[in-house]
C-alpha cells in the first residue's frame, strides 16, 4: 500500500484518437480487504490524497487514520487524472510516435475520458467495486460521470462544489485561481501546489469546459436519472464558481439525493479546509445502509 504507477494500455477518446501506453499514477492507502473510496483531486491536486507525515496529501485533513474517511476501515484510492503531471499520461510523457514529450500536442480529452480510464486502471489494480465515489470541483465532475458511466459500480456518489455542467464563465474563474491552494490571504494553512505543468493546466481546464452531464443524454434533467447510487451533494456559501443554488436545484432533479450547504469563509475553495464543518457529513452517509429506491432529498446547513 502507498503510491505506485498502473498501466492500462491503450485508451480510446471520446474524440476517437487512440492514446497508447496510458499510465496512471495512483496513492492507495488502508485495509486491502476492506471497501473501497475513490477520491478524486480537484483541478492542480494530484493522487497524494493522504501523502506522508512529513508531506501530508492535499486532504489529509479529511482522510487518514481516525478521519472522516477512516482508513483504518476503508481502502481509499486516488489517480493522479488524465492530462495530469505527477505521473499519469499527459503532456510530459513521452508520445511514443515521435520519442519526444507530448507538450502541447497532447490531444484534447473529456471528463468522460478520465473515468474511463480511471475505470481500467481500477480493474488492472483488481478493484470492481467502490464504496464511495468522492471528489470536489473536477473531482466532483468525474463523481457525476462516474455514477451515469458506470452507474451499478458504487453504492454512494459525494459530488463536492461541482454543478452538473460548467458555464465559460465557470472555467474562466478557475484559470484565474486554483483550487488546491489558496489565494485568500486569510486562509493560514500549507499551500498544496508547489509546481504544475503548464500543458496540464491547459489540458484539464479545457476538459472541464466539457463538463455537462446531459451532454448526448438528452439533457441534464434525463441524465439525472440515470444515477441510481446514493447521491450526497455538498455546496459551499460564497462559491462563485458553482453556486450554491445550482447544486440545489440539481439534487431536486435526481431520485436519491441529499443536499447539504456549507457555511464558510472560503467559497470555493471551502472543501479543503474547516473539515469539522462537515467531516462527520461524510462519515455518516458513508456509514448508513444504502437504499436505492427511496427519495431523501433534505437540505442541511452546518455552522
Amino acid at each position: 500500500m502507498g503510491t505506485g504507477i498502473v498501466n492500462i494500455g491503450s485508451l480510446r477518446l471520446e474524440s476517437g484518437i487512440m492514446l497508447e501506453n496510458v499510465q496512471l499514477a495512483y496513492e492507495r492507502i488502508g485495509r486491502p480487504e476492506a471497501q473501497t473510496v475513490l477520491v478524486c483531486h480537484a483541478l492542480t491536486g494530484s493522487h497524494e490524497t493522504v501523502g506522508t507525515d512529513k508531506n501530508p496529501g492535499w486532504w489529509s485533513g479529511l482522510v487518514g487514520r481516525g478521519k472522516s474517511i477512516d482508513t483504518n476501515q476503508f481502502t481509499v484510492i486516488s489517480f493522479n487524472v488524465l492530462g495530469g503531471c505527477d505521473g499519469s499520461t499527459g503532456p510530459l510523457s513521452i508520445n511514443p510516435s515521435t520519442g519526444e514529450p507530448y507538450d502541447d500536442s497532447f490531444p484534447e480529452i473529456t471528463i468522460r475520458d478520465m473515468v474511463h480510464a480511471e475505470r481500467k486502471a481500477l480493474t488492472a489494480l483488481g478493484i470492481d467495486r467502490l464504496r464511495v465515489v468522492i471528489g470536489a470541483s473536477l473531482g466532483g465532475m468525474r463523481v457525476l460521470e462516474w455514477g451515469i458511466l458506470y452507474a451499478e459500480d458504487m453504492d454512494v456518489l459525494v459530488p463536492i462544489a461541482v454543478t452538473p455542467t460548467l458555464s465559460a464563465y465557470g472555467v474562466g474563474l478557475h484559470a484565474i485561481g486554483n483550487d488546491a491552494g489558496f489565494s485568500n490571504d486569510t486562509y493560514t494553512g500549507p499551500i498544496v501546489v508547489k509546481h504544475f505543468d503548464p500543458n496540464s493546466y491547459y489540458t484539464l481546464l479545457g476538459a472541464m469546459n466539457t463538463h455537462d452531464i446531459g451532454r448526448g443524454r438528452g439533457g441534464i434533467e434525463r441524465a439525472s436519472r440515470q444515477l441510481s447510487a446514493k447521491v450526497v451533494t455538498l455546496a459551499f456559501t460564497h462559491d462563485l464558481i458553482y453556486p450554491s443554488e445550482e447544486i440545489q436545484a440539481f439534487a431536486h432533479l435526481v431520485e436519491n439525493a441529499s443536499y447539504i450547504l456549507i457555511n464558510t469563509e472560503y467559497g470555493h475553495n471551502g472543501f479543503l479546509t474547516e473539515f469539522d464543518k462537515w467531516g462527520l457529513i461524510i462519515k455518516q452517509f458513508m456509514e448508513v445502509a444504502v437504499c436505492r429506491q427511496s427519495k431523501s432529498l433534505y437540505s442541511v446547513s452546518a455552522q
